[in-house]
């Protein structure tokens, strides 16, 4: 083959490739940006003016989510939990996670001496008249605490679990609202119902974060826990829209709770599958336990003094006929188009 007819060849490759990849593209660019898949810009979080927020603001983690330990130089067990604070930071184990040591040590000498010798790499704050520990209710020592980017506390108890603290920091990190005050701590045992449906507050695919008690209706509320790999969770979500519809009649309106998947996955699978109720969503495993969900899809069905009227599987006769002894409705009144599922 001569050079010009290689070098003809060469360009038609060329130009055949440049083709596919422009027709690959084109189904991408016509297809235009999917509202639910957008990427929220996170807006810097403006912290509330709480003891916590004024702290860390002073500390320069004004903003931040960050674990927090009340201790003593001199106490065997809060050492250990220092010692478990400089791990996690110097190998950034949990990532954008912050951490500071206050220590209530009243010998300044001695304590002086003890963070010398252990260079811990990370803030101490001297506490030695233990008003910051009064004033964030943290007088028993060790006590940790996980305050999040607006300054709430949002744990408060003994040294967390390292699985569920990167559980709950990948939750936090994720919030875009201020959950504000009477928010429930992560690893609190509540079966208050009327206290979690106030406490519980997720985001939602669009719209602020709210209690859920705030759902409710005349009637009531119907909450389905699923998630998006569970194939029975995927019957329950594709029942809802007759059940939400059908349920409205009557005064009741329903959310989806999505549990545990990441924000990216939950954002991608409800952009495709309309619900047509509200879809809120935690990444951490805190609602599943204070709700103590078991399995997916679980359904409350709750009135409106927060009682679980039903409070099982998404078997959708059993719900209707829950609704129908509350409301005092003839059996049969409420019918759904679909029988739902007996597993998950």
């Amino acid at each position: 083959m001569n050079a010009k007819k290689s070098q003809g060849v060469r360009r038609n490759l060329l130009l055949t490739t440049v083709l596919l990849l422009t027709l690959a593209a084109l189904p991408l660019m016509s297809s235009g940006c999917k509202p639910r898949s957008i990427t929220h810009q996170h807006q810097p979080p403006v912290p509330a003016d709480t003891p916590a927020a004024r702290f860390l603001k002073g500390l320069g983690l004004e903003g931040r989510v960050v674990l927090v330990e009340f201790g003593a130089f001199d106490c065997a067990v809060s050492n250990q939990g220092l010692d478990q604070m400089m791990r996690l930071h110097r190998e950034n184990i949990i990532p954008r996670l912050g951490f500071v040591r206050v220590e209530g040590g009243k010998d300044q000498k001695a304590v002086d001496a003890y963070y010398e010798a252990k260079s811990p790499g990370l803030p101490v704050y001297k506490d030695p008249d233990a008003s910051l520990a009064k004033s964030l209710d943290a007088t028993v020592t060790p006590t940790f605490l996980l305050v999040d980017m607006f300054g709430r506390v949002r744990y408060r108890g003994k040294a967390p679990d390292e699985d569920k603290l990167a559980d709950w920091a990948e939750a936090l990190l994720e919030q875009e609202d201020d959950a504000g005050a009477d928010v429930l701590l992560f690893g609190m045992e509540n079966t208050d119902l009327p206290a979690l449906l106030a406490a519980t507050k997720l985001p939602r695919l669009e719209g602020a974060v709210q209690p859920l008690g705030q759902y409710m209706g005349p009637h009531g509320l119907l909450v389905v826990f699923v998630d998006t790999s569970c194939p029975f969770s995927g019957t329950a979500i594709g029942d809802m829209p007759n059940v939400a519809a059908t349920l409205a009649k009557q005064g009741i309106p329903s959310v989806l709770i999505n549990l545990r998947d990441p924000r990216d996955v939950v954002l991608g699978f409800y952009g495709q599958h309309k619900t047509g109720t509200p879809v809120l969503y935690d990444v951490s495993t805190a609602t599943l336990e204070n709700w103590k969900v078991e399995s997916v899809p679980t359904v409350f069905f709750l009135t409106t003094e927060g009682q679980a009227s039903y409070h099982g599987k998404a078997v959708w006769s059993d719900l209707a006929a829950a609704v129908e002894k509350t409301l005092a409705l003839p059996a049969g009144s409420i019918q759904f188009k679909s029988a739902g599922t007996e597993f998950g």
